[in-house]
Formats: C-alpha cells, sequence, structure tokens
C-alpha cells in the first residue's frame, strides 16, 4: 500500500532511529522511544509534509523495533499501517495491525507496538480544535471535548473521498493553492474521517436549515454558549439587528421563532449528553444543566423533538 508524497516538505533517508525519534517530536506528533531488536544500523526512512492544519508522515525504522510513545494532548491521530505489521499493545490486550489497518488516536493517547523490520506507518496529525470546528460545520453534535472515537481497527479504503483526498493533499504542491483552499481540503478530509470512524458525534436537524450567515453565526454562539441562559436580545445584538427583523430572520429562514431555534439546539445537546456521557446517573442534573427548570415541560418538549421520553434515552445508555 502506496501513499504518493510527490510533493513532500522533508525526506530523510539512512537515518538513526533517535533522528527519527527528534523529527517525529519537532513536528508535533508527541514521544518517540524507538528500541531496536536488531542491528543499531542507520536504516530509518522519512517523508513529510505540512498541509494547511494538518500535518502528515510516513515513517519506517528498517528493523525490528519496539515503540513507545506518547501522543500530544491538543491533536488526533490517524494511524494507517502502510507496510508489514505491528502487535499492538494496551493494558491486557494485544491485537495485530496489518497492512491497511487504520486506528483514531485520541489526544493524550499512550502506545506500546512492536513493530515489524518492514512496518511502515502513515501518521496525519489534526489539531483538536481543527476538528471540533469542522465537525460542527458540517453539522454535527458532541456534548464531550475532546470527541471520543472508538478504538476499533477499520480497513484503510483504496477508493472513495478519504483516500482520494490523502493522495490528493500528499501531491498537491502548495503553491498552486491559497491557504482558504488548502484548509477547505482539510476540512473535506476531516469530514471524511467522521464518517468512517464511530463516536458519539450526531448530525443536528438544524444543519441544513438555512446558509444565512446571521443563522449560521448565532448558531455557533448558541453551541459555544449552549449551558447559558440565551436571550433574544443578545441575538439580536450579536448580528447587529432589531429584534424584528431577528424574528422575521428566523420564520423567513428556519420556520422557527429565535427561541423555538435555541431550545432545539439544547435538547439535541441534551439528547447527546443522555446517550454517550456514561457518568450521567439522572436526567434532572442535565436539565437543569442547559437552563430547563420545568422538568414536565422540558420532558414533553424532549419527547416531541426527540421521539422518546429523555429517561428512555437514559436507560438505553445503562443497557
Amino acid at each position: 500500500m502506496k501513499f504518493n508524497f510527490s510533493a513532500c516538505d522533508l525526506q530523510v533517508v539512512d537515518a538513526s532511529a533517535q533522528t527519527l525519534a527528534g523529527i517525529l517530536l519537532d513536528k508535533g506528533f508527541g514521544e518517540h522511544h524507538f528500541i531496536q531488536q536488531a542491528s543499531q544500523e542507520k536504516l530509518a526512512t522519512l517523508r513529510f509534509k505540512e498541509f494547511g492544519p494538518l500535518s502528515i508522515l510516513e515513517y519506517a525504522v528498517g528493523v525490528p523495533v519496539h515503540v513507545n510513545s506518547s501522543q500530544v494532548a491538543n491533536a488526533y491521530f490517524l494511524n494507517v499501517i502502510s507496510a508489514g505489521h505491528s502487535v499492538e499493545q494496551s493494558h491486557d490486550r494485544k491485537r495485530v495491525l496489518k497492512t491497511r489497518d487504520t486506528i483514531f488516536v485520541m489526544p493524550k493517547t499512550h502506545l506500546v507496538s512492536n513493530d515489524s523490520a518492514d512496518c511502515r506507518r502513515l501518521i496525519v496529525r489534526i489539531p483538536a480544535d481543527f476538528l471540533h470546528q469542522t465537525a460542527r460545520e458540517f453539522g454535527y453534535l458532541s456534548s464531550i471535548n475532546p470527541i471520543p472515537f472508538d478504538a476499533k481497527v477499520s480497513q484503510f479504503p483504496l477508493a472513495g473521498p478519504l483516500f482520494n483526498l490523502l493522495n490528493d493533499i500528499l501531491q498537491q504542491d502548495k503553491k498552486e493553492l491559497n491557504e482558504r483552499a488548502r484548509v477547505y481540503y482539510c476540512r473535506l478530509l476531516n469530514s471524511a474521517i467522521l464518517n468512517m470512524f464511530n463516536s458519539n458525534v450526531r448530525q443536528s436537524s438544524l444543519s441544513n436549515e438555512s446558509l444565512h450567515r446571521h443563522i449560521e453565526r448565532i448558531r455557533n454562539y448558541v453551541l459555544d454558549n449552549i449551558t447559558t441562559d440565551i436571550t433574544i436580545d443578545e441575538l439580536a445584538n450579536l448580528c447587529q439587528i432589531s429584534r424584528k427583523s431577528l424574528y422575521n430572520l428566523f420564520e423567513r429562514e428556519t420556520g422557527l421563532t429565535p427561541s423555538a431555534y435555541v431550545r432545539r439546539l439544547k435538547l439535541e445537546s441534551v439528547h447527546s449528553e443522555l446517550k454517550n456521557n456514561e457518568r450521567i446517573k439522572n436526567v434532572t442534573q442535565v436539565a437543569l444543566k442547559y437552563g430547563f427548570t420545568n422538568l414536565g415541560r422540558f420532558s414533553a418538549q424532549y419527547r416531541e423533538q426527540i421521539g422518546e421520553l429523555p429517561s428512555q434515552t437514559l436507560r438505553d445508555l445503562s443497557y
């Protein structure tokens, strides 16, 4: 399985494992300790490219090696075994990752593995803030930050959006694209990753109802302040329009009042938290957190929008 780094920023050959570790740390991929199982020859290779907010590298040590790595706190890492195999150790579990096997690594994750001599690993570093921003822009909601992704192993596709986008980025001459275009490529790649790996994010029913700039601004503002009491005057001031203009805008673009729009976003966030946060013990604490003080009305509104009582959502999580 080959990735085409035809326009890379850095290429290293015949390097030591120590040199490799230094580059990984310098480029923001965390600390990596390589303990070689064979000779100390300088066989390591590396290719690296920075593209918009993303950093992409592929490395191989060239000999069997024990790898002890700690990922940084502010980034996710897409890991693809592009050749050979790796035996990953996590607590009391071991699993063998073969060519094309792919995992999505959370921030601050500690990984231990034993890589074969022919193992080659591709890693895409995605800043956490950029992934969260992309999720929101594509209409996803998550009640937990950072977004928790499933630790399962997936097969990297040999066709389709993720494969095509990643190879386009690796082959793209950055001088031919402005920064805005590069960021757009990266957002599309993030979206493909969100579709590939299971997480607690879910599509919002309000995500594509209006593309008006004021509606988008209000949506982002509400999600940034989702647990606070947001007033109509606050939203009107945000858009620098009158209350009447705000009501007219929402009626035209969404068919809702501003208050109903805010309430729907809050109810979707409550649903996401009840469905995905195992630490939640009762519905009342979540309802109060999001500003719903009349619990009877809250349950009725939740059932009307979500299709079930909040207690049912919480009960389903416990099973």
